[in-house]
């Protein structure tokens, strides 16, 4: 089953697409995507997040950073209530033509290929990020002189200490484990998620990997919980509706540019799992067809 789209609020895809608010979880929150980068910071309570399958605990001091096509739910046990800072980064602070954003892609990129999407942190970032989100919320809140500057400038710090964590924290031996206790199939979904826009196949990944087409589409299966053609698919179209947000591209330039091969399968498909077309998602969105 596909998971759900959520639209994330209007601001993100506005002239400022940035928020940031404080949610307060009593229930479990379904398995979802987004078409935006969203970031989370447990500061109260517990719960699991499970992204693409793995499970984290989010306890206070949890950081978690998810991209575009990361599946993630949020579990909250009978009686526990999980608060969290959630803060939205729309893609059109990355497909704008100024890219005023640079310093913040580069921060981001290194991380969409870690081998986990939830972080524990020291005490010494975990620190720092809580000081920093009290002080962006206080802005956002606030809307004083200056508050989209001066969110921005601590939006880049926080993703600074993120990363300065990440690079004492992460070190090379301990990622190298992760992938192989993950019976090296890890690396098989890497790939894919970096070149959904190529001619991608189960023969010529089994060729590439050294594995058997059957042995790839059966872990594929029990790693991700659904099959090859439906994982690529969703990762395309999951691609194509942040393509039909953010930017004024043709649709059929939008079709090729996701990885379809004909205008009329990225039609079919997008109507299979969007349940409309991807001329009228367009239109609903108050987005102009060129």
């Amino acid at each position: 089953m596909f998971p759900n789209n959520l639209h994330g609020d209007d601001e993100i895809y506005g002239d400022f697409p940035f928020t940031l608010k404080i949610h307060q979880l009593p229930s479990s929150v379904p398995a979802h995507v987004h078409h935006f980068i969203e970031y989370t910071y447990a500061f109260r309570g517990r719960g699991t997040e499970l992204v693409n399958g793995v499970a984290r605990e989010l306890v206070p001091g949890t950081f978690t950073l998810l991209f575009p096509h990361q599946v993630h739910e949020i579990r909250v046990e009978p009686g526990e209530e999980l608060h969290l800072y959630v803060g939205a980064i729309g893609l059109k602070g990355f497909f704008g033509p100024e890219d005023s954003l640079y310093s913040l892609h580069r921060l981001l990129r290194d991380a969409e290929n870690d081998a986990m999407s939830t972080y524990r942190l020291d005490e010494e970032a975990a620190a720092a990020m809580m000081h920093l989100l009290q002080e962006m919320h206080a802005e956002v809140l606030e809307e004083g002189p200056w508050y989209r500057m001066m969110f921005l400038a601590k939006l880049i710090q926080l993703f600074i200490v993120f990363d300065r964590y990440r690079q004492r924290a992460l070190e090379p031996a301990r990622d190298k484990r992760l992938v192989q206790g993950r019976g090296g199939m890890w690396q098989v979904i890497q790939y894919v998620y970096q070149n959904f826009k190529e001619d991608i196949g189960l023969e010529s990944l089994a060729q590439q990997f050294n594995y058997s087409p059957s042995y790839v589409s059966s872990a594929f299966k029990q790693m991700i919980g659904e099959n090859f053609n439906s994982f690529l698919e969703r990762i395309r179209i999951a691609h194509a509706v942040n393509l039909l947000l953010a930017t004024d591209m043709k649709i059929t330039d939008i079709a090729y540019e996701a990885g379809f091969k004909s205008y009329s399968t990225f039609v079919r498909v997008f109507q299979e799992h969007m349940k409309m077309s991807p001329t009228a998602y367009r239109k609903h969105q108050g987005i102009e067809t060129q």
